[in-house]
C-alpha cells in the first residue's frame, strides 16, 4: 500500500516548472549530456533571434510560439507549444503563465509535466491545467475535458497509473488529495491491484491514506468494497467500514464471501479481523468432495 500511493510524489515535479528569470541554480543533478544539449538549444535560439532575451529555469531554456513580458504586473506569458526541458524536468502546453508577483505558474492546454528522476524512475502528469505557487507549495492539476488528470510513476518493479478528475497537492506539507471517479492501477510482475473511490487523500509522510465513498480494492484474487478505507503505515493498522464492508475472493482452499460492520488488519493484511453482525460463506472443493457429504 506504501509504494501504491507514492506515484503522488509526481506533483513535486511542478516546483521546478516555474520561469521566472533569475541565476541558475545548482543543477548538479543533471547530466553533462542533458547540460550539452541545453547549450545546443540556446545557442541555436539565440543564432535566430540574437536580439531576443530567452528565460532561463533549472538550467534549462523555456520556448513558445509568442512570449509576452508584462512589466507592470511581473507577469511572462507564453503562448503556443510551450516546451521546457533540461533533461530532468519536462514541460509542455498549449500556454502558460508565469506571475512573479503572486509567485504562481499557470498553464492550460494538453499539460505535461515528468521528472526522471533516475534512468529507471520517472513520474508523469497529465491535465487539461494546472496551477502551482511555488512559494507556499500549493497547486492542482484540473480536468474540463472527458479525459481524466492522469498521474503515472515508473520504475523497474511497478508502474502505478492514478486518474481522477482534480488532483490537489502541497508539496510542503505533501499532502494529496484526487477527487472524481479516482481509479489507481498498480501492475507488477506478480499482478495487477486496482484501487478507486469517490477521493483519495494521502498525507505521504504519515504514510496514511484515507479512501472515501464507494471504496474498491481488488488484487485480481481478493476484492474489498466499503464507504471508507483507511491505512495507516505508522501505526500499522487498516480498516474499512461503512454500507457493511464486503470481501470476497478466493484462496488455493476455496472461495469465499464475508460481509460484516467493519474489517481491520494489519499494514500487511497478515491478521485479519472482522466485527459486528459477520456473515458469509466458504465453499472449499475438498469439503464438498469429502466422503462425509454422503451422510447428509
Amino acid at each position: 500500500m506504501k509504494k501504491l500511493f507514492l506515484v503522488i510524489a509526481a506533483f513535486n515535479i511542478l516546483a521546478g516548472c516555474y520561469t521566472v528569470r533569475k541565476e541558475l541554480p545548482d543543477t548538479k543533478a543533471v547530466s553533462q549530456t542533458a547540460q550539452r544539449t541545453w547549450q545546443t538549444k540556446k545557442e541555436n535560439l539565440k543564432a535566430k533571434h540574437p536580439h531576443q532575451e530567452f528565460p532561463e529555469s533549472l538550467g534549462g531554456l523555456l520556448q513558445s510560439d509568442e512570449w509576452t513580458i508584462y512589466k507592470d504586473k511581473e507577469q511572462e506569458e507564453f503562448t503556443g507549444h510551450v516546451f521546457y526541458d533540461n533533461g530532468v524536468y519536462t514541460f509542455k502546453a498549449g500556454y502558460a503563465l508565469s506571475d512573479r508577483k503572486n509567485k504562481t505558474i499557470t498553464a492550460r492546454g494538453n499539460v505535461f509535466v515528468k521528472q526522471q528522476q533516475t534512468p529507471d524512475i520517472s513520474y508523469e502528469a497529465y491535465a487539461d491545467q494546472g496551477k502551482y505557487n511555488y512559494q507556499t507549495g500549493k497547486g492542482k492539476f484540473q480536468s474540463v475535458s472527458k479525459n481524466p488528470v492522469k498521474l503515472i510513476w515508473t520504475e523497474p518493479a511497478q508502474t502505478v497509473t492514478a486518474t481522477a478528475r482534480q488532483a490537489d497537492f502541497n508539496t510542503t506539507t505533501r499532502v494529496f488529495t484526487l477527487t472524481g471517479n479516482v481509479f489507481v492501477t498498480r501492475t507488477t510482475p506478480e499482478g495487477t491491484q486496482t484501487m478507486q473511490a469517490d477521493k483519495i487523500t494521502l498525507r505521504q509522510d504519515e504514510e496514511y491514506v484515507h479512501l472515501d465513498g464507494h471504496a474498491v480494492l481488488s488484487d485480481g484474487l481478493r476484492t474489498l468494497q466499503a464507504s471508507n478505507v483507511v491505512y495507516n503505515g505508522t501505526q500499522d493498522e487498516a480498516h474499512a467500514n461503512g454500507d457493511r464492508p464486503l470481501v470476497t475472493g478466493s484462496t488455493e482452499q476455496g472461495t469465499f464471501a464475508v460481509i460484516a460492520d467493519e474489517v481491520s488488519s494489519d499494514a500487511q493484511g497478515n491478521v485479519v479481523q472482522l466485527n459486528g453482525r459477520v456473515q458469509g460463506w466458504f465453499v472449499s472443493p475438498e469439503l464438498n468432495q469429502h466422503k462425509l457429504n454422503s451422510q447428509f
